[in-house]
């Protein structure tokens, strides 16, 4: 993260999080819903403001109990996904929406991150009108020092809210490296592949919820590594993308947008994984990603995922001969085997980015 101070956005589901979080960024990143839960993962992007330049992270909702929603197991992927980013965080901005109140659940919110000891700031978030700002007194009783209203959907304040976040951040040096464009590697496949355990083992730590239903991913997640020793190492951006499915399977709403989350990737990226279950195949969908790469001349590596469950070997590769002239590594992201070999081409990839 370039050693940036780290802010995240956290409150319950549906206050408008990735609303504020694509404000501040200034595009839309994070995927907004009405549906509460709509996102999962971490979302991160860096934010210059006023020459000062910070890491924003956008976080699922809080919740106190998982009663009531689609998988357990996701949810309480999401919530370790939130205890991780207030760990990390050197600010957090707590969010709250002015038109529905106080709420029991606004309250377990603020008795949690209280006891992180870290700096808050109160946003009091859709306060649409300045009369709504009268409403914001209900929530002193939190107790945090810093509070600003706001509207993220209108922009409304959140100029103020900015030079509040960063007034005590050191002022970018000329020389930061931060500034430097690193190439782009996106992670692509169908849903349950293995894409998130693979982004994990790649940047080292959980920053993807992985679980075995299908569509876990949602928002397209980019992260800053460096991948190799010595010499031969490099820096670059990973992307992990939410799971691809043929046009006749996708459903409306959240997963229509995740789709096009996942073609854009592709399109902003310099290097492309495509992850294959090794068990289950090449379909015609894996070759539609690999041909939309080619044509936007993107570099492109195959990646037979789960060879512990099936081997290597594919045959049906051969139906498909443009997927076959491109590189091949076969890998275990579960069991970590192989990966050695699959970072010794993506340096070879990027560095031919970089010769070109």
């Amino acid at each position: 993260m370039n050693k940036l101070p780290i802010v995240s956005i956290v409150g319950r589901p549906n206050v408008g999080k990735s609303t504020l979080f694509n404000r501040i960024v200034g595009f839309r990143q994070a995927i907004v819903s009405k549906i509460p839960g709509t996102t999962r993962d971490r979302i991160v992007a860096e934010v210059t403001w006023d020459n000062k330049k910070f890491m924003l992270i956008d976080t699922a909702g809080l919740l106190i109990d998982y009663f009531g929603f689609e998988n357990k197991e996701i949810e309480e992927g999401a919530q370790g996904q939130i205890d991780l980013a207030v760990k990390e965080s050197d600010l957090i901005l707590f969010l709250v929406d002015a038109k529905s109140g106080v709420s029991a659940e606004d309250k377990a919110v603020a008795k949690k991150i209280r006891k992180a000891g870290k700096r808050v700031v109160l946003v009091v978030n859709k306060a649409d009108v300045r009369h709504q700002e009268q409403e914001i007194d209900q929530f002193t009783s939190f107790g945090f020092d810093e509070l600003i209203a706001i509207s993220a959907v209108t922009g409304r304040r959140t100029g103020d809210l900015l030079n509040l976040i960063a007034k005590d951040f050191p002022q970018n040096s000329e020389d930061s490296p931060s500034g430097e464009k690193l190439p782009r590697l996106a992670i692509v496949g169908r849903p349950n592949v293995g894409k998130s355990t693979l982004f994990n083992d790649l940047t080292g730590m959980e920053r993807s919820i992985v679980s075995d239903v299908p569509g876990t991913t949602r928002d397209s997640l980019r992260f800053q590594i460096k991948i190799g020793e010595g010499n031969k190492s490099t820096n670059l951006e990973l992307v992990d993308t939410a799971g691809f499915r043929r046009k006749g399977r996708i459903k409306q709403g959240v997963e229509r947008f995740s789709v096009i989350r996942t073609i854009e990737s592709i399109y902003k990226s310099d290097i492309v994984l495509l992850v294959i279950d090794s068990k289950e195949g090449v379909t015609r969908g894996d070759a539609h990603l690999v041909e939309l790469a080619l044509e936007n001349r993107k570099k492109v590596i195959i990646v037979l995922n789960k060879i512990d469950l099936s081997g290597s070997e594919i045959h049906d590769l051969l139906r498909f001969p443009f997927i076959t002239r491109q590189v091949r590594v076969a890998i275990s992201a579960k069991n970590k085997t192989n990966l050695d070999l699959l970072t010794g081409e993506i340096i070879k990839a990027v560095q031919g980015i970089k010769k070109r």
